[in-house]
């Protein structure tokens, strides 16, 4: 199976050129979140409003000025708003019912961007905004941009055992993913600087090596959004995740290839040294690491492996 189709099983998305979409689509991107920003006038209509959160959805904001622009918030569910260049997204989005800002994925990021402008994104008199991950269930209409790949820190690990040999980085073991076939994200110049993966060294601010396991579903959601404390936290509150791939992959769900063959996927991660956690220092499991801070675990490839 190769990287484009694993991706679109991990992220439950095709992989596609943003240039080659419509032709018109340009990406916006409210930081955490993904919409779409259509620059086209097509009138959509309006569905029936049976959901609670739908059922007072506003078809016109008036928020004074010369544009129109339109905001699809669910399929079918348009709202016209008249409004200028400099209207702040909490002006338009307070309109809507919670519940969607929600749903729509922006309730992560929305205390960060809500007094940014229409015209720090470039939106323009006629244009309709999308918000990608409440469209028609996201399957059909997301998109992941091709340019998240780095195939040049791809690496098969099929076939490789390294027995005694020891690796180490961020000053820990690193135990390589031997059997998986590693796919890489693009990482570089994401964050405030490259020393966390580029090293070398705990003492030159490289990061140590974790994996981590999940279901499909929560595949799209960390990728995007990052790692989220979930509520099951039996050792310590924090993100769990492991220095072993196979410990990891207890916790990852299969999945069906197009070649009809069963697969598994786990994130590799970098992780904070400082910042890990050990579930044996409470009677743990002696592989079972947890992250209290977000922040401090960060994806930087997948790996994938054929299961009986």
């Amino acid at each position: 199976m190769n990287v484009k189709t694993a991706l679109e099983k991990l992220l439950n998305a095709p992989i596609v050129n943003k240039n080659n979409l419509h032709g018109g689509i340009k990406k916006l991107d409210l930081d955490l979140y993904t919409a779409r920003l259509y620059q086209n006038k097509t009138n959509y209509g309006i569905g029936d409003e049976k959901s609670e959160p739908l059922k007072d959805f506003p078809k016109f904001i008036d928020l004074g000025g010369t544009m129109e622009i339109k905001i699809m918030v669910v399929h079918n569910y348009v709202s016209k708003v008249r409004c200028s260049e400099n209207t702040k997204i909490k002006e338009i989005f307070e309109n809507f019912h919670p519940t969607l800002i929600t749903i729509a994925g922006m309730d992560v990021v929305y205390e960060k961007d809500k007094y940014k402008s229409l015209k720090d994104f470039d939106i323009e008199d006629g244009d309709m905004i999308l918000i990608s991950d409440y469209y028609d269930g996201g399957g059909e209409e997301f998109y992941i941009d091709d340019d998240l790949l780095d195939p040049s820190y791809d690496y098969d690990f099929r076939g490789v055992n390294d027995g005694n040999q020891k690796f180490y980085r961020g000053g820990l073991e690193y135990k390589r993913p031997c059997g998986w076939n590693r796919y890489a994200l693009k990482v570089k110049g994401k964050y405030e600087n490259d020393k966390w993966i580029d090293g070398p060294g705990e003492s030159n601010g490289e990061w140590a090596v974790s994996y981590h396991g999940t279901l499909q579903d929560n595949m799209k959601s960390i990728y995007y959004n990052g790692y989220r404390i979930g509520t099951r936290n039996a050792y310590g509150k924090g993100v769990y995740c492991s220095p072993n791939i196979e410990t990891a992959a207890e916790y990852s769900g299969k999945f069906t290839g197009d070649d009809g063959k069963t697969y598994k996927i786990v994130l590799q991660n970098r992780v904070k040294p400082s910042s890990i956690k050990r579930a044996s220092d409470k009677g743990g499991p002696s592989d079972y690491w947890y992250i209290e801070n977000e922040k401090d675990i960060r994806p930087y490839s997948i790996c994938v492996k054929q299961f009986n």
